[in-house]
């Protein structure tokens, strides 16, 4: 039965924040005693104040904040937790808009590949379809008639919908096995169509003490955001003229 099943992510959840708990007590001291906080930031002074602290710790310990960072970012995308943004812009603060974007990509493709096993072993989207049908149905439909129509193309199918999703990112990590989505097709294809918009946070985090709120990450408008936008699109509609999703 699926809801057995699906309490496994309980244990799993518990570990794992238990983890991070235990890596976030076990900091290296820095000169002002920094203490870093287990809370996602509601604005952008508590982003500042947190992107400070954890400047200092990679300051002092480089190992330790990218271990940190890493261990957050998996378990954010692993268990579905909002915060993309926030953690794409202290990635562009202090390791960089070049390595911070490598770095995101990478941990993305990561976590996503745990969300999509969570939901294959555990039954999370039988569970989420057992008690939330109403709001569901229509995404995964959508979903399912866009896989079945495009197999001989899924990763092109898969890219578009990173660049441009029609459904959200974490409703379609937990379909992806549902579908029978390979597990590597769904990761590079993660890597690659979540580029632009990790870049986007990533450069602007680069310049977060300019930044007044999350609003004005996309209105910032450079040059080299706008050239990776701009060759992002003209690789899709190169590739358009060979692929045609069909609906």
């Amino acid at each position: 039965m699926a809801f057995p099943r699906v309490l496994l992510v309980v244990p799993l959840f518990a570990t794992s924040i238990l983890g991070l708990y235990f890596l976030v007590q076990n900091a290296p001291p820095t000169d002002n005693q920094c203490r870093i906080k287990m809370a996602i930031p509601k604005s952008m002074a508590e982003i500042m104040e947190l992107n400070l602290c954890l400047r200092k710790h990679y300051d002092n310990n480089y190992l330790y904040m990218l271990t940190l960072f890493s261990t957050v970012y998996i378990i954010k995308q692993a268990f579905c937790i909002p915060g993309s943004v926030i953690l794409n812009l202290i990635a562009g603060s202090l390791f960089g808009s070049v390595f911070g974007l490598f770095l995101v990509c990478t941990l993305s493709s990561i976590g996503v590949s745990a969300c999509y096993l969570l939901s294959k072993v555990c039954g999370i989207e039988t569970f989420l379809m057992n008690y939330f049908p109403s709001a569901l149905t229509s995404s995964k439909t959508t979903v399912g008639n866009l896989v079945k129509n495009n197999e001989h193309q899924l990763w092109y199918l898969l890219l578009v919908l990173r660049i441009i999703p029609i459904t959200p990112n974490w409703l379609l990590n937990l379909l992806a096995p549902v579908f029978s989505i390979p597990l590597w097709t769904f990761m590079y294809t993660t890597f690659f169509g979540l580029m632009p918009y990790n870049y986007i946070c990533c450069q602007s985090g680069e310049t977060l003490s300019s930044i007044n709120s999350l609003e004005e990450i996309f209105t910032l408008k450079t040059t080299l955001q706008l050239t990776s936008i701009a060759v992002v699109m003209v690789v899709v509609k190169v590739a358009s003229k060979f692929c045609k999703i069909n609906t």
